[in-house]
């Protein structure tokens, strides 16, 4: 039997595609959605640990949606940073550091991360920041003064 390279290698592949759709389709979302819930528990508790700092801002005059900006700011700027500093961090391990990874099949050489994932980095970080925190801000801008001083002995 006789068939081109790129049969060959399509041939081969095949056996990897279903692997390849789920982590693209099922463990990346699901990774997606765990990070979401761990930076909405953070927030969560940043938040309530500052519940007095909110009440004070609020008699300083602040408004509910500044408030809000605030914590989303906090939250977005952490987002974007980690995924910066991480994309930055894998590109620079894969690609510089052991030179790529090795995949000896075919035409395949070795598999080098793309300076597009710098970019992947931040959206992705911004993104899942900015869907962890939508709740625990709602709740810091609702904070009321009355009752967070009431606490207070």
């Amino acid at each position: 039997k006789f068939e081109t390279a790129a049969s060959g290698v399509a041939t081969f592949l095949e056996a990897y595609r279903d692997l390849i759709w789920g982590m693209r389709w099922l463990l990346a979302p699901a990774i997606l959605i765990t990070l979401s819930l761990v930076i909405s528990n953070a927030i969560s508790i940043s938040v309530r640990e500052r519940q007095t700092e909110l009440a004070v801002l609020k008699v300083l005059g602040f408004r509910p949606w500044q408030i809000l900006v605030l914590v989303l700011g906090e939250a977005l700027l952490i987002g974007v940073g980690s995924g910066l500093l991480s994309a930055v961090a894998t590109l620079v391990t894969i690609n510089y550091v052991i030179g790529g990874i090795k995949f000896p099949i075919a035409f395949f050489g070795a598999f080098y991360i793309p300076t597009d994932a710098i970019l992947w980095g931040v959206t992705v970080g911004l993104v899942t920041a900015g869907v962890g925190s939508i709740v625990p801000a709602w709740s810091a801008q609702k904070v009321k003064v009355s009752e967070v001083f009431a606490k207070v002995a």
